[in-house]
């Protein structure tokens, strides 16, 4: 006969047996969030983005006047970008393209190209007047992702507006030098504000305005960038938001080149706020018109009044192998501070030549040169 004790584990193993749920098919939330969708269409793109893991967007034809809406994507998307991706031509404010969400990765193939087609807009005034024109890439709330390799042509006017916090964007390459002949304005390439532990390198940016803009953030990288045609490497304008506090900010390793400046600092004229503990390094100037370094404390809307205030500090700057030419028109180094509010500098291995020596600094840190 069985033994009591086999019994016993012939009844265990029966009802665990019969305990055990019968198998079913994986879920639909299963198998969304493991799901690759490709799209010929913005408006689907838009409608089915929560269905998938990983969105390829193929050639898509963004309509004028409309997103391409990839906001408040699920956890770890991943979005590419392959052919060309287009839109239609409306006077708007745009974006043309926004992207939100958590531990997000955008990339592109090899061919691909985000094409702004920007020459229907581009009048000479950006956003100054004429034609309403739409920015292009809001990278708003896009925290702890990554955005690499998209090649981007032509936008109507600013490219990237950045506002999120440990966003990484790397090889990025901005090509809006058809602008320089055809009307192109307030083309920057990267404006960041309200944003903490910005790392930027590899990027290639020809443009007519800014190649980086910081107006506000804390903890920003820029290494190894490749900037033409434009405005240069800038702090601000600082100044006259809601957020006017600058600080931990590291542009090295660049070359600016055919620009109007190459390094700047500017405040806003008669406003608060504070720039702290900013680092320009091994920075290689070429082809400069107007200012190879500009610290300027009397911004007003493009037009500096020749009057400093001193309402927003710049404190502990560290400006360190600058070296290149400008043009013989422009002036090497212009530092104009308003009374005790540009201290604790540290200034070496500036080496710029070409140009003019300005007379009108005013309020020099100790140590700096101008």
């Amino acid at each position: 006969m069985p033994s009591f004790t086999h019994l016993l584990c012939a009844g265990l193993a029966a009802s665990l047996v019969a305990a055990a749920p019968t198998p079913s098919r994986v879920s639909d939330a299963v198998k969304r969030s493991s799901s690759t969708c490709t799209f010929t269409s913005a408006s689907k793109a838009s409608e089915s983005k929560a269905d998938c893991s990983t969105i390829i967007l193929s050639g898509i034809e963004v309509p004028a006047g409309e997103t391409l809406d990839l906001t408040d994507l699920t956890e770890g998307t991943e979005v590419i970008f392959s052919g060309t991706t287009t839109f239609g031509y409306e006077e708007w404010d745009g974006p043309l393209i926004e992207i939100s969400g958590k531990k997000i990765t955008v990339t592109a193939e090899d061919d691909a190209v985000i094409n702004g087609d920007g020459s229907r807009w581009w009048d000479g005034e950006g956003t100054n007047g004429g034609k309403t024109k739409p920015k292009f890439f809001y990278a708003h709330s896009l925290d702890e992702s990554t955005i690499s390799g998209l090649t981007i042509k032509n936008t109507p006017v600013q490219v990237f507006s950045i506002e999120s916090d440990y966003l990484t964007i790397k090889d990025v390459t901005i090509d809006n030098s058809d602008g320089d002949d055809e009307g192109g304005h307030n083309t920057d390439g990267f404006d960041i504000g309200e944003s903490t532990y910005i790392t930027i390198t590899g990027a290639v940016v020809k443009n007519q305005d800014d190649c980086v803009a910081i107006n506000s953030g804390e903890n920003i990288y820029f290494s190894g960038g490749t900037c033409s045609g434009g405005h240069g490497l800038s702090i601000g304008s600082v100044g006259g938001r809601s957020d006017n506090t600058v600080k931990n900010v590291t542009f090295t390793s660049s070359t600016v080149s055919d620009s109007e400046n190459g390094i700047r600092i500017k405040t806003v004229y008669d406003a608060t706020g504070s720039v702290t503990d900013v680092t320009f390094s091994d920075i290689t100037l070429s082809g400069i018109t107007d200012y190879g370094v500009v610290i300027e404390q009397d911004y007003e809307n493009g037009s500096p009044t020749g009057d400093p205030s001193n309402g927003i500090t710049i404190k502990d700057v560290t400006i360190d192998g600058i070296t290149g030419t400008v043009e013989s028109d422009a002036v090497e180094v212009y530092i104009l501070c308003g009374d005790d509010s540009c201290s604790d500098w540290t200034w070496k291995d500036v080496d710029l030549t070409g140009g003019k020596t300005s007379s009108k600094c005013e309020n020099v840190p100790s140590g700096a040169s101008c």
